[in-house]
C-alpha cells in the first residue's frame, strides 16, 4: 500500500511538471507571435516613417501645366507726315533731285525702273533745249557712232520737266546709211528728219509697212516749221531690220528705236506724260 501511494505521488508530480513545461512553451510562443509580426503584416502596415532614410520616398502628384503666356504686340509708332503745299512741288522736286545725287543709292525712275545714274545725259543738249515740257530730244551721239552699215546712231532723250534728270536715253536711227546726204525736206528720199520742232500725237497707230515693226507714234512739224518741208507719214517706231540687212537697216525718215523694248518705253512715256514737243537737232 505504501508503494502504491509513492507511485501515485510520483505520477502526479510528473504530470504537474509536464503541464508547467507545456504552459511555459505556449506562453513563449504567444509572446513571440505578438512581438514579431509576420512579413506580410509589416509590409502592409508600414508607413514612410518606418522606411529607412536611404530609400527614396516616391509620391505621385497630378501634373500641373504652366499657365499660357499672353504676348501683347507693342503698338506701332505713329509716323507724322508733314503737310506739303502743292504749290511747292517744283522746289521740293529740285531738292529731292539734289538729295538723290548725293545719296549712295542711285535713284530709280518710276517709268523705266532703271537707275538714272546708269544713263549719262548728253552734255551738248541739256533739257533747256526743250521749248516746252515734257519733251523728247533727238540729238547726235557724243561719239558720233555708226553701225555696221554706216548709219549714224543718234540719242533719243526724254525729259519730264526742267528740274529733273532725263527719264531715259536710247539709241535711235533716222534714214539709212546711204541717204544721209539727200534732201531732208523732200519726200520719197528716205533721208533723215530735218532739224526742227515737231508735235507728238498722244496715240499709237498701226504701221502700213512691215519695217514699222507693228505700231508707231505719229509726229508732225509744228506751225512755223521750215517752208521747204514736204515730208509726211512720220513717226517714232521700232526698227526690226537694225543691222540685219544693208537695204532695210534704218528708216525711211521716221525715228527708229534699235530695241523693241525701248520703243515700248517711249510709247508708254508718250501715253502717260503726253510730251508737248520733239526737238530734232542732228544736223549740227
Amino acid at each position: 500500500m505504501h508503494k502504491v501511494l509513492i507511485a501515485t505521488q510520483s505520477i502526479c508530480w510528473g504530470a504537474l511538471a509536464l503541464s508547467i513545461c507545456s504552459c511555459n512553451a505556449n506562453s513563449q510562443s504567444k509572446l513571440d507571435s505578438q512581438s514579431v509580426p509576420p512579413q506580410e503584416t509589416l509590409t502592409a502596415t508600414a508607413t514612410p516613417n518606418d522606411i529607412p532614410r536611404s530609400t527614396p520616398i516616391i509620391t505621385s502628384s497630378p501634373t500641373i501645366s504652366p499657365a499660357p503666356q499672353v504676348v501683347t504686340a507693342k503698338p506701332a509708332a505713329l509716323v507724322e507726315v508733314p503737310y506739303v503745299n502743292p504749290l511747292n512741288a517744283i522746289p521740293l522736286a529740285a531738292k529731292q533731285q539734289v538729295a538723290n545725287s548725293n545719296s549712295d543709292t542711285p535713284p530709280v525712275d518710276r517709268l523705266t525702273k532703271q537707275p538714272t545714274s546708269d544713263l549719262t545725259p548728253n552734255s551738248n543738249l541739256p533739257s533747256a533745249a526743250c521749248r516746252s515740257f515734257p519733251c523728247l530730244i533727238l540729238s547726235q551721239d557724243s561719239d558720233r557712232a555708226l553701225n555696221k552699215f554706216n548709219n549714224p546712231v543718234y540719242k533719243l532723250t526724254a525729259y519730264r520737266d526742267r528740274t529733273a534728270n532725263y527719264i531715259f536715253q536710247f539709241d535711235a536711227v533716222t534714214g539709212r546709211g546711204f541717204t544721209q546726204s539727200k534732201n531732208r525736206y523732200k519726200s520719197n528720199t528716205e533721208a533723215p528728219l530735218p532739224d526742227g520742232s515737231y508735235a507728238i500725237a498722244a496715240r499709237v497707230v498701226k504701221g502700213t509697212i512691215a519695217e514699222v515693226g507693228g505700231t508707231m507714234v505719229p509726229i508732225f512739224p509744228k506751225p512755223g516749221f521750215d517752208r521747204r518741208m514736204r515730208r509726211t507719214a512720220l513717226g517714232i517706231h521700232w526698227d526690226p531690220s537694225f543691222e540685219k540687212d544693208a537695204k532695210e537697216d534704218g528708216t525711211s525718215g521716221c525715228i527708229g528705236l534699235t530695241s523693241k523694248q525701248h520703243y515700248y518705253q517711249v510709247k508708254n512715256f508718250v501715253l502717260k506724260y503726253r510730251p508737248r514737243s520733239l526737238e530734232v537737232q542732228i544736223d549740227r
